[in-house]
């Protein structure tokens, strides 16, 4: 009987050493992989993405791009490098640093900040102006009164449709080197307003508009004009 409650009470006891010692062990690895957060800003990662556009719209200049279907964004005022196109592929070099927000206590943040990038690859905006060689004309109502960097930067929306388009008229303008260009206006659509930019050729000092887009200013998206269903399609 004796031996029989020995041999248990020493089960017992090894038992509880075995599972202490798990406990230890766990929490040793979770401390060890869990980097701090003051660790990361030491760490530099490399990435490629597709470029979209610069911002300087906020306290600091943003680099925005895409990795497959993400949406992704950089500070980016430590990059000199304001060449880059929409649909550039970039090899960025980037760390986590500090920002600090206007009119937020001045508390600070970890963000995402480039250190360097590098086209790789040129997008179809790039190869659109090495082969059209020239400007996209434009025309705008003075009613409207779009600001100059708004009319620069619906220039870039609508010289990304034009790089990207698959309608057989503006593919056919950039191949001849044709006079291309687009008006600008305000219009509404289901009580919402967009910038609509009407594609025209010019032959003769006479204007043939063959394709409307319908700009929302709030994000950027460009949708087609679909004459005949009379509906916007979105174009990615």
């Amino acid at each position: 009987m004796k031996i029989c409650i020995s041999f248990l009470l020493l089960i017992f006891f090894w038992s509880c050493k075995q599972t202490e010692q798990k406990k230890q062990h766990e929490t040793t690895v979770d401390t060890e992989t869990k980097p701090k957060t003051s660790d990361k800003k030491d760490i530099v990662y490399r990435d490629t993405i597709e470029f979209v556009n610069y911002n300087d719209n906020f306290d600091y200049m943003q680099l925005n791009g895409k990795k497959g279907k993400d949406e992704i964004s950089y500070v980016n005022d430590n990059n000199d490098d304001g060449s880059f196109l929409r649909g550039d592929l970039i090899a960025i070099v980037w760390k986590n640093d500090t920002i600090y927000i206007a009119g937020d206590g001045d508390t600070p943040e970890i963000a995402e900040w480039i250190v360097s990038a590098k086209k790789i690859k040129d997008g179809n905006v790039s190869k659109f102006r090495k082969v059209y060689g020239k400007k996209l004309k434009y025309t705008y109502s003075t009613e409207d009164s779009p600001t100059q960097s708004y009319l620069d930067h619906l220039y870039l929306l609508a010289e990304y449709y034009a790089a990207n388009s698959k309608n057989d008229l503006i593919k056919l303008s950039i191949k001849n080197k044709e006079d291309l260009g687009y008006s600008v206006e305000k219009q509404k659509r289901d009580e919402k307003e967009y910038y609509a930019l009407g594609f025209y050729t010019e032959s003769e000092h006479k204007i043939n508009t063959f394709q409307w887009l319908y700009i929302d200013p709030e994000t950027d998206r460009i949708y087609e004009f679909d004459l005949i269903n009379d509906k916007l399609i979105y174009f990615p």
